[in-house]
């Protein structure tokens, strides 16, 4: 095994991924690419109002470096983070592909809210179309 992409928001179901996913690269010693997606839509409606996007991403950029790749480091597990802009799974994908990551792991929630409902699209649009394996881990996981 050559690599693990992890799609992180700071969800529990993504928290319970990145469990999940240090666990995998602890068993075959692989690293861990945590990637955050923002929203190319989100992008254009801060353009819109002309916010500039820059400060957000780049906060995300360093929680993603700092405060939330934590329980990674805590257990030596190899990672590197990258914020990335567009659609969820198809930067998801990308971020295999450039890695040669034999495998990308995601939070599964239940339906209900619309963070939810996009994670679920989310799921469905790596399962159509990933060429290699997914993972999804519900936030209720628990290492056995």
């Amino acid at each position: 095994m050559s690599g693990i992409v992890l799609g992180y928001d700071d969800s529990p179901a993504a928290r319970a991924a990145m469990r999940w996913a240090g666990d995998q690269a602890q068993l075959t010693a692989v690293e861990v690419r945590v990637v955050y997606v923002v929203s190319s839509a989100a992008e254009w409606e801060l353009a819109a109002i002309q916010v500039d996007p820059d400060p957000i991403r780049h906060e995300f950029e360093r929680r993603l470096r700092e405060d939330w790749s934590t329980p990674l480091r805590e257990r030596g597990v190899r990672h590197d983070t990258c914020v990335m802009v567009g659609r969820v799974a198809d930067q998801l994908m990308h971020a295999a592909q450039d890695m040669t990551a034999d495998l990308i792991v995601v939070g599964m929630t239940q339906h209900g809210s619309l963070a939810q409902i996009v994670g679920s699209s989310t799921i469905r649009a790596l399962r159509g179309h990933a060429v290699r394996p997914v993972v999804a881990v519900p936030a209720e996981w628990v290492r056995p």
